[in-house]
This record gives C-alpha cells, sequence and structure tokens, in this order.
C-alpha cells in the first residue's frame, strides 16, 4: 500500500472511529430522551440536558414559557397522547461516566455559562420552564449551579437570617430579575422584584431583593412595601433595592 493510499486509510479509520465515538455518547441518552443541550464545565466534565426525545429545539423553542403538555407533541402508538417525560439534568466526565443525574420536574429546561466575573469556578444558569397554563405566579425558575462545588445542587445562599436556601430566581407574570454591573472590577450583583397578595382585599406587597457575592459566597437581603408590581411596568428603580 503506498503512503497517499496509507494516510487515505488511517483518515478514514479515524473519521470512522470519530463518528462511532458520537453515536456511543449520544446512545448513552436513557430510553426516550436526546440529548438537547451540553456544555464543558471546563474541568473535564460536561453538563447536560436531557429532554424527551419528541421535543425538537423548534417545539422547545415555541412553548418555552407558554407550559408544554402532551397536546403539543405527537401522538403514541395507541392514539392517546402521551405526557412528555420530564427533563434530565446530567455531569458527565470526559469518559461518559455519569456522575450526578437529576430529574427536574418539567419537560422544558435550559443551560448557559452564567455571565458573571470573578467567581472561583465555572458557574451555570440552569432554567426549568414551570409555567402552569393559568395564572400568573408560575415561569421559568432558574438555578445557579458550579458544577465543581456542588454538582448538580443549586449553590446556596445565606439570607439575612443567617439561613442557607438555594440560589435561585423566577420569572413570572409577577416576578423578574437582572443582573447589574458590578462596580470597580467585582462580581455582578443580582436584582430580584416580586409581587403577591396579602390576602387580604385586594392588597398586595411587593419584595426586593438583592443577590450579592460576597467574601466567598452569596448572600441576599430584601426590604418590602406594600404595592403591586407585574411585567406589564417597567423593571423597578435600582434605588427600590437594598
Amino acid at each position: 500500500m503506498g503512503m497517499t493510499n496509507m494516510k487515505d486509510w488511517l483518515l478514514g479509520i479515524g473519521l470512522l472511529c470519530g463518528c462511532s465515538l458520537a453515536l456511543a455518547q449520544q446512545a448513552e441518552a436513557p430510553p426516550g430522551y436526546w440529548i438537547a443541550q451540553q456544555l464543558p464545565v471546563g474541568d473535564g466534565t460536561t453538563l447536560q440536558v436531557l429532554e424527551d426525545q419528541r421535543i425538537t429545539r423548534e417545539v422547545h423553542d415555541e412553548n418555552w414559557g407558554s407550559g408544554m403538555d402532551a397536546d403539543n407533541l405527537p401522538e403514541a402508538a395507541d392514539g392517546q397522547p402521551a405526557e412528555p417525560l420530564e427533563a434530565q439534568a446530567r455531569l458527565v466526565s470526559d469518559s461518559g461516566q455519569v456522575l450526578a443525574q437529576r430529574a427536574l420536574g418539567y419537560p422544558l429546561a435550559n443551560v448557559k455559562k452564567a455571565p458573571l466575573s470573578g467567581l472561583p469556578s465555572p458557574t451555570f444558569f440552569l432554567s426549568i420552564d414551570q409555567t402552569a397554563p393559568l395564572g400568573s405566579y408560575s415561569g421559568p425558575l432558574t438555578e445557579v449551579l458550579v458544577p465543581a462545588q456542588n454538582r448538580l445542587d443549586p449553590v446556596p445562599c445565606q439570607d439575612e437570617t443567617g439561613e442557607k436556601r438555594p440560589l435561585m430566581f423566577s420569572h413570572t407574570g409577577k416576578a423578574a430579575w437582572q443582573i447589574v454591573p458590578a462596580s470597580g472590577g467585582g462580581t455582578e450583583t443580582i436584582q430580584q422584584v416580586s409581587s403577591a397578595s396579602t390576602m387580604v382585599d385586594d392588597e398586595f406587597i411587593t419584595t426586593y431583593r438583592t443577590f450579592r457575592y460576597i467574601d466567598g459566597q452569596w448572600t441576599a437581603v430584601s426590604r418590602q412595601q406594600p404595592g403591586y408590581w407585574d411585567m406589564e411596568h417597567d423593571f423597578p428603580e435600582p434605588a427600590l433595592f437594598p
């Protein structure tokens, strides 16, 4: 075999092996699922989101924020709508070993690198679409993940009482959040506004909460005042947040 033919043969084998490996990795998804997203964590592991294999990217985008049910998917073999499988998050090693896996409770989820600076480890936003068919108190819930430290558990955040709660933010008809640029090169802060009924007459109370990364941990402070806020209004002025 000539040198040129040998190179072509080796190249063909390499491509075949690469395709076989890719197919093998894709086949590792549990039955009924496909790997909808995967992002490198930076330490050799990969963060994945698995969704029902019937939920194509187009179907995902069309239903995000509006609720996902069987009516949006192809019928099952018996002609009856089959409820969509709940999405899963998965942390996989470079050898393909599943290091952590978690059911998310709802069919749709997204993951992206968190646009936050000054943190010691790669940080991600995992958004789970919890939108209900009716009502304005449900919507996507975004958790903050640091796989190198907490695997698939949300990062803990310490509130004013000293209690630690999962760091997460809601985006609903009566809640929103935004990232605020840092001053002096530190880590960005996050502001969350939410409004809820007091269950007395038609009165509402609005909570303004600020999340900051201080001395190696996330902290939260909040203030409340009577009043109503919803997505029809602009995001509140910075002065309203503690």
